[in-house]
Formats: structure tokens, C-alpha cells, sequence
């Protein structure tokens, strides 16, 4: 099989791997942010107020979380100096700089709190430029990718010389018996590209390059497939 041949299914090949693990790896990567455990690791409960008229409590909820900005609820139960549960209230906090802070306001007298639960999820605007990097990334190798398609080399064989022809994604060639013949490099067109060479024997070789990489070859003015 001729070198050019070879490195057009090569560049092909390797090209469809890049994108097959650039895909795979922004999946995975999507499933990790989408299922990270955001987790409470410190909380602090303050008495702002006692209203003894109202009797009612305004209180502040401090708290310190893994990561850095995260959205979500939780949920805080308050109780008296008896252990009785005064109110139970759920809360929607934006956390950033790892921490949130939240008033809350209860009828009674609170003397203890407790954060019951937590549904904090990484805030969605991190979420989307995280994803956003990847489908860019993705979107590069696909370019790529589909660019490597136009890759095409052929090879004919008339009367005894072997005529390659090879276009690759700058370079475009003819060669006739491993001497290079007629060259066209470009770092891109818009129209198809033509090439030509004579043979010893006076026979005229001209070919056409599409802009899809598609080859066809004439020899005398003749198409010729072999």
C-alpha cells in the first residue's frame, strides 16, 4: 500500500479516536459535575432579635459548603430551651465563596437549631461554562474530524508506471514512479484543483481535486479508472 494512502486512513483514524474520547470525556465529565455531592461542612446559628411583644425570633444561619458557588434548599428546624420544636421552615440559599447566609424568622423563643436537610446542587452558571468549554473543545476536533474526511489519495497504474495522487488538508500532488511530478498547496480553496504532468512517452496525465477531496484522472483526455 503506497505511504499517502496510509497516512490518509491513519489521519482519518486518529482524528475519529480524538473526537470518539472528546465525547466520551465531556459525558463523563458532565455526569461527575451533575451528580457532585454538595455538602454543609460548618454551620453557625445566631440570635439576631427576640420580639418577647411578638414572641418571635429572628435568627441567622451561617454556613460553609465543598465548593464554591451552589444553589439549593435547606431546610432548618428550631426549637425552645425545653427541646420542643418551635417551626420548621425551608429556605432556597445561593452560596458563594464556599459560604451562604440566611435570616430566618420564628415565632417562639430559639434556643437551637438544626439544619435537617440540604439540597444544594452546583450553581448552574459554573455548570454551564464548564459544559460550554467542552462543547467548544468538542466542536474544534469535530471541525477537524470532518476536515480529515476530505483526505483522499488513489493509485493507478498504467502501462508500467504506478501514478499517485494525493490530497491531503494543504498539500496536493501527482507521482509517477516516487518522482513528484506536479504540486498544488494551499491552506485552503474555495474551487476544485487541477493537475497535470507528461509521461516519457509523451502521455498526457491531468486530474481534478474537488472540493470534497474526490480524485479523477485522465489520461489523453480520457477518464481512467484502474
Amino acid at each position: 500500500m503506497a505511504f499517502e494512502k496510509i497516512k490518509v486512513i491513519l489521519r482519518k483514524l486518529i482524528w475519529f479516536v480524538i473526537l470518539l474520547i472528546g465525547i466520551i470525556f465531556s459525558f463523563v465529565i458532565g455526569f461527575k459535575i451533575f451528580e457532585f455531592e454538595v455538602e454543609i461542612i460548618n454551620d453557625d446559628g445566631y440570635i439576631i432579635e427576640y420580639y418577647e411583644s411578638l414572641n418571635q425570633t429572628v435568627c441567622e444561619i451561617d454556613g460553609t459548603i465543598n465548593i464554591t458557588t451552589a444553589s439549593g434548599d435547606i431546610v432548618v428546624e428550631f426549637y425552645n430551651s425545653n427541646g420542643e420544636l418551635l417551626s420548621k421552615q425551608e429556605k432556597y440559599v445561593i452560596a458563594t465563596n464556599k459560604t451562604f447566609s440566611e435570616i430566618f424568622t420564628v415565632d417562639g423563643k430559639v434556643e437551637t437549631y438544626h439544619i435537617s436537610s440540604s439540597s444544594l446542587t452546583v450553581l448552574f452558571e459554573y455548570i454551564e461554562i464548564i459544559i460550554g468549554v467542552f462543547i467548544f473543545i468538542d466542536f474544534i476536533i469535530l471541525i477537524f474530524f470532518i476536515s480529515s474526511l476530505s483526505l483522499s489519495c488513489r493509485v493507478y497504474h498504467y502501462d508500467d508506471s504506478k501514478i499517485i495522487v494525493y490530497s491531503g488538508r494543504f498539500h496536493h500532488y501527482i507521482k509517477v514512479d516516487g518522482e513528484k511530478m506536479d504540486e498544488h498547496n494551499t491552506l485552503s480553496s474555495f474551487f476544485a484543483i487541477y493537475l497535470s504532468c507528461t509521461l516519457e512517452d509523451g502521455t498526457d496525465i491531468n486530474v481534478t481535486i474537488t472540493r470534497s477531496g474526490r480524485i479523477s484522472l485522465k489520461i489523453n483526455n480520457r477518464l481512467y479508472n484502474d
